[in-house]
């Protein structure tokens, strides 16, 4: 008889899991867009004739490719993988250390790419921050 409870909290769940990954979701795809500006930017003037150090290039496609993996993870934790909620517990803090060792690194990098660097730890911050939030565990329950 009471065959619709489950089933509407279980769409409460899915609604407030949602709500909650929405800001997550946003800074990831903001982070998925400074790395493609910079690669973008890298190959529209490698093509006018400014050469980059190999050093940039691979920097900079390392942290659109876990730009990408981090958005996908978020993505499938919104959605209500608990496993990519650990995921993206895990990843994200890495990522954020890995930037700010990169960046305050001197002389490793020209101090532009140094600042998108920053940009893209900082956007990533929060995320780390938000996900590993002891209330956003109750958006993923332990099953039996």
């Amino acid at each position: 008889m009471n065959k619709t409870l489950p089933h509407t909290a279980g769409r409460v769940l899915e609604t407030t899991r949602r709500a909650a990954f929405r800001p997550v979701l946003l800074l990831s795809a903001a982070f998925v867009a400074v790395s493609a500006a910079m690669i973008a930017y890298l190959g529209v003037a490698s093509a006018a004739g400014i050469g980059f150090d190999t050093a940039i290039w691979i920097r900079c496609s390392l942290v659109l490719a876990s730009a990408i993996v981090v958005l996908a993870i978020a993505i499938s934790a919104a959605r209500g993988s608990r496993g990519a909620w650990v995921r993206l517990r895990i990843v994200s803090p890495i990522i954020v250390t890995a930037v700010v060792v990169i960046v305050s690194i001197p002389g490793f990098l020209p101090d532009w790419v140094r600042l998108e660097q920053a940009v893209c730890g900082l956007l990533l911050l929060p995320v780390a921050i938000l996900v590993n939030l002891p209330r956003m565990s109750a958006h993923f329950p332990k099953t039996a």
